[in-house]
């Protein structure tokens, strides 16, 4: 193994196993609907986290999207979304649906034929991501990895979508729309990438000055749909790129991943991805840490190890604590592994079980000695 990245100096300084809680998903969720739980209703995400006895991961988006010349027009109840976006080219409509997971899951994609392209290729030659004037400037930050004990909260930096993530999740879908990209609409998708690809570096670029110790590429990659050739193809080149502007500034990239990653781990440390999100073996990915590890070579580190199905009631409580048992033992020897629940703490974790995830490591951390 090689030596230790900056993101696991804090916690092998203060003696503790690594546990970083994202419980972004599930603090959203209960805060804006005034349900955290008594006890925590005015704690911050970090404070509970620590409650948690873990660190928190904690994200900041310090940009915001302004599609100039395009009129948005966004409809929304608390179980359904619609957006429409009317620009010079013509108009398109998208709509999304609360999921079983309490997150939005889109069910119309914008481009649905051919004759969607020209707007959206004006839609996205349009975008700008604007950052507040007045905290344009910043010094890089790497107080975590000076810090001698482990950190309350690690503050990571979002990104927008890879490029080609976005056209997956945002524009096409899975369906007939991924069709264009090996059809007549391949060029002019090609375009539309080319321009977010343009606008992502010169983004990151300046997100990279700014404090916090990582860039979040929250690209939710599923190997499921994403191939290897496909990675080679359209993500590579991308990731290298922000990698080397993270690196510049004293950052690590973050991938996160919301399917299975075996196959594109080894793929993820070639283009310099120091840390990918969510993985875990099944029901939630495809790989224990152990086996991510055999896949990924030695640098990468390895974010996850707890299926976020074994929180929910519908699995026994004995299957949810083998698994974090199991996944504790694996990290305790990895020395790049990071222990938490993959991909997301979901809205409707049992709270006795989450409660315990910390007990149950530090049991392993003690047994092994």
């Amino acid at each position: 193994m090689s030596a230790a990245h900056p993101l696991m100096v804090p916690w092998a300084a203060a003696g503790q196993p690594p546990y970083l809680l994202d419980l972004t998903l599930w603090y959203r969720w209960h805060a804006d609907r005034g349900t955290l739980p008594t006890a925590w209703a005015d704690l911050s995400e970090a404070q509970i986290a620590l409650e948690l006895g873990a660190t928190a991961w904690t994200v900041e988006r310090p940009w915001r999207v302004n599609d100039q010349g395009v009129t948005v027009t966004t409809e929304q109840d608390e179980r359904r979304r619609s957006v429409r976006y009317e620009t010079l080219c013509g108009v398109l409509t998208a709509r999304w649906e609360i999921g079983p997971d309490g997150d939005w899951w889109q069910t119309e994609y914008p481009v649905k034929a051919a004759t969607d392209l020209p707007a959206a290729r004006a839609m996205i030659a349009a975008r700008q991501y604007v950052t507040p004037a007045d905290d344009a400037a910043h010094e890089p930050d790497s107080a975590v990895a000076r810090q001698t004990t482990a950190p309350a909260s690690i503050i990571a930096l979002e990104l927008p979508m890879r490029p080609y993530s976005e056209l997956l999740h945002s524009l096409l879908g899975w369906g007939e729309g991924l069709l264009l990209l090996t059809g007549e609409g391949r060029p002019l998708l090609l375009e539309i990438l080319a321009d977010l690809e343009a606008k992502l570096e010169h983004l990151t670029a300046e997100l990279a000055t700014r404090p916090g110790v990582a860039l979040l590429a929250p690209d939710n990659l599923d190997g499921q749909y994403i191939s290897p050739r496909i990675f080679r193809e359209h993500l590579a080149s991308s990731y290298r790129r922000t990698a080397e502007i993270a690196h510049r500034h004293d950052k690590a990239l973050v991938v996160h991943g919301g399917g299975p990653l075996r196959r594109l781990l080894p793929l993820l440390a070639e283009a310099g991805v120091d840390m990918v999100e969510g993985v875990a073996p099944p029901p939630q990915s495809d790989a224990t840490l152990a086996e991510a590890r055999a896949a990924a070579g030695p640098d990468l580190i390895l974010w996850g190890g707890i299926p976020q199905d074994y929180l929910l009631p519908t699995y026994e409580r004995a299957e949810f604590e083998a698994a974090v048992e199991e996944a504790a033992g694996q990290a305790l020897g990895d020395g790049r592994a990071i222990l938490g629940v993959a991909d997301r703490v979901p809205v409707n974790a049992d709270l006795a079980r989450l409660r315990a995830i910390s007990p149950l490591i530090w049991r392993v951390w003690h047994r092994a000695g």
